[in-house]
């Protein structure tokens, strides 16, 4: 398996992991020199999809791309109004009406363990893909309902309690695929450990200040961080799941999808209040070389559907255009991961049942 501390030497873990990190970076200014992504068509006729973040951006284009592979889809929204306009959209572009939308706000606990109850009363409560794709990036320090900065919750802590309790209570299918979108900044976040990993540093800078306007480096280190934590998760989810006789089936990926000018990055609270030459000339270039929202989601759907992303020494892994990249050697660690986990699911009030 390549991702293992015994495949190579430390150092050329970390040259390969910066090679990868270089080439997923190389498509903001050369963007327009790479091929269009084509995929594949698969049946889904029969199967049940979860996008959480559904109602735009990526979320919305691989809602409706499972739509049109002929999947129940269930587009888990925080916001109604909009959740139920991209509802009948997908419905009117596809022709499916087994589309569905479900509240489901990922800066509360209770919300996700709702969501989760409400999930126990259908008849057929079987997920083949639960889709991770919700997140924020904030421009201020923001406390949730739960007492978690909420970049930390939205992007990273909610989804490992709403996978776990798919799990948990049995509702994922023993084949499922387990799709989280990260994104290369994942690569630039600092050594995650219990410090840092909640954003408790910046919490105590700031002696609990919050609405205090973060600068653009701040910001995109948080952003980071969560991103980082979906990578680290992914490859201890997996191994987990591994040694399970019940989920040993079960395929977890993490990917980047791509630059993409989604509406994430306009967010009222989010990055376009940040007053920074470097973020303008991030956009300035993004926009000229930036993927559209369907070739966005072209790696998260490959990865839901294609054959290849389940095989056993591909399971667990960072993706980049259909290709499988290295990641940092301290997101390899074991000891980390096992460390990071148990913050996570102390957090999440939540413990895997393998």
């Amino acid at each position: 398996m390549p991702y293992s501390e015994a495949a190579h030497s430390r150092t050329v873990a970390g040259a390969l992991a910066c090679m990868s990190m270089i080439s997923m970076e190389s498509t903001i200014p050369l963007g327009l020199l790479y091929p269009v992504m084509h995929l594949p068509w698969a049946d889904l006729q029969g199967k049940t999809t979860i996008v959480t973040g559904a109602n735009s951006g990526i979320g919305y284009e691989c809602a409706r791309t499972f739509a049109s592979m002929g999947a129940r889809v269930v587009l888990a929204c925080r916001n109604e109004c909009r959740g139920e306009d991209a509802k009948q959209k997908i419905i009117q572009e596809t022709g499916n009406d087994k589309v569905e939308m479900e509240v489901l706000d990922f800066t509360s606990l209770g919300s996700v363990r709702e969501f989760v109850n409400r999930w126990e009363k259908r008849e057929s409560k079987q997920v083949d893909v639960l889709l991770n794709n919700a997140g924020v990036m904030m421009a201020f320090l923001k406390l949730t309902v739960d007492g978690f900065e909420q970049t930390y919750q939205t992007n990273h802590l909610s989804h490992v309690l709403l996978t776990v309790l798919l799990l948990n209570r049995g509702y994922m299918s023993p084949t499922g695929r387990i799709i989280s979108v990260s994104s290369v900044l994942a690569y630039h976040s600092d050594l995650l450990d219990n410090s840092n990993a909640d954003n408790g540093d910046l919490i105590t800078k700031y002696n609990a200040e919050f609405g205090t306007k973060l600068t653009s480096e701040e910001m995109l280190n948080i952003y980071s961080r969560s991103k980082a934590s979906q990578a680290v998760w992914t490859i201890a989810l997996q191994r987990y799941l591994a040694k399970s006789d019940r989920w040993k089936g079960v395929t977890v990926q993490a990917c980047h999808p791509g630059y993409v000018t989604s509406p994430m990055w306009m967010q009222p609270e989010g990055c376009a209040l940040i007053d920074s030459m470097k973020i303008k000339a991030l956009f300035a270039i993004a926009k000229v070389t930036r993927l559209t929202t369907e070739q966005g989601a072209v790696v998260p759907i490959w990865l839901a559907t294609a054959k290849e992303p389940t095989m056993p020494e591909l399971q667990g892994m960072f993706w980049n255009r259909m290709r499988w990249t290295w990641v940092w050697p301290w997101m390899l660690e074991p000891e980390r991961q096992n460390m990071l986990w148990d913050k996570w699911c102390k957090d999440a009030r939540i413990s895997l049942l393998v």
